[in-house]
């Protein structure tokens, strides 16, 4: 489909000749092409340098520089070698045609111009241009996920080795117990199975959790539907309930009655919130309090986390949403996890256009506080 009074381009015109200029300019104009002219070689140089074109349309039989010596300086810098140069001249030798595509020219329009052939060779060359543009922005994002993946396999080699070393040598304790326990002893063999099935459910949630921030850091699947988040939130603090109530723990909720609408990808919006309160929860002693709070500001959504916990060294927030990282304090590391958790909730904030951060101060307890924007 042809485009019509839309910006379709940017194409400079090099000529010393007005009347060519005027002419392709109307072509140009009509098509929704953003175009620029230069007289000379040295003016056609310097505007590619301050703002490089799409396509440059270039004239060989110039007075000083001609269009040969132009397109050849255009190619020879690394910034410009991919604008695609069409020539323009009434040369129609096959001498002077092939000269123009030694020099790195794509394509050649004969004078007088037919418009016809002038917007056939222009967008053919600009659509060559385009998916040229494309395959390198591919190739760049894949080399992106490859260098994430190796990242990744690198965070699992270290973190991974650490992490499944105690269930696994718990696994291997158990294994020894078992072999030494008499067969009629079945309360003891019912507690090394359950040992075992422990060891094993830890091993699974830190490759399921791997697993998971994999996908969302390199195979995005994330779908956004504008929701109402309130009833997301009201469900996780709800089934985070039985869990306070085992450590009696109070669990307050506070929103708005306002309604706040958000583009979410609902699970990962759900696990997001899931992991903040279950967070909270664990890291906060019997009898603590537990307050989430959605607020409603001038320019974005605030959702809070706040606990009386045991609270985060300080030297220890800065890497907090890092895979596999793990507080190294003894009161941290008696709680079970995989150093994942906070790593995928960065991730899935992230990828919901917001912020996360933390204040923490060790024996008092933790706020973590996600900021949403209202445009997005």
């Amino acid at each position: 489909m042809a485009l019509t009074n839309m910006y379709a381009g940017y194409i400079l015109l090099v000529d010393d000749i007005i009347d060519n200029l005027e002419m392709l300019t109307d072509m140009l104009d009509n098509k929704g092409y953003e175009v620029q002219i230069a007289l000379d070689g040295q003016e056609a140089l310097d505007k590619i340098g301050s703002h490089p074109p799409d396509l440059v349309l270039l004239d060989i039989q110039m007075p000083g520089m001609d269009g040969y010596e132009v397109c050849r300086r255009i190619k020879a810098n690394p910034a410009t070698a991919d604008i695609p140069v069409i020539f323009l001249s009434a040369l129609s030798e096959t001498e002077d045609i092939v000269k123009g595509f030694d020099a790195g020219g794509v394509d050649y329009v004969s004078k007088p111009f037919k418009y016809r052939e002038v917007m056939a060779r222009v967008e053919s060359q600009l659509a060559v241009s385009r998916q040229r543009k494309e395959i390198e922005a591919l190739r760049v994002r894949d080399k992106r996920q490859f260098e994430v993946l190796d990242e990744m396999k690198n965070d699992f080699l270290y973190g991974a080795a650490h992490d499944f070393k105690n269930p696994l040598t718990g696994v291997l304790l158990y294994i020894q117990v078992l072999r030494s326990t008499p067969p009629e002893d079945k309360e003891e063999l019912v507690n090394i199975a359950n040992g075992i099935e422990q060891s094993a459910r830890k091993m699974e949630r830190l490759v399921t959790d791997i697993l998971d921030l994999a996908e969302m850091q390199v195979e995005n699947k994330m779908r956004f539907i504008e929701f109402t988040i309130q009833p997301f939130i009201q469900r996780s603090v709800e089934n985070a309930e039985i869990l306070a109530k085992e450590k009696n723990i109070s669990l307050y909720l506070t929103m708005p009655d306002e309604k706040v609408v958000y583009p979410v990808a609902q699970n990962y919006f759900e696990r997001m919130l899931d992991n903040l309160i279950s967070n909270a929860i664990k890291y906060t002693p019997d009898g603590g309090e537990i307050a989430v709070e959605l607020k409603i500001c001038e320019d974005c959504y605030m959702l809070s986390v706040s606990d009386t916990g045991i609270g985060i060294p300080e030297d220890a927030i800065p890497n907090l949403f890092d895979a596999f990282y793990r507080v190294k304090k003894e009161t941290h590391k008696r709680e079970n996890g995989t150093g994942l958790g906070l790593s995928m909730v960065a991730v899935i904030v992230d990828e919901h256009g917001g912020d996360i951060t933390v204040e923490s101060e060790e024996g008092k307890g933790s706020t973590f506080s996600i900021t949403l924007p209202m445009e997005y």
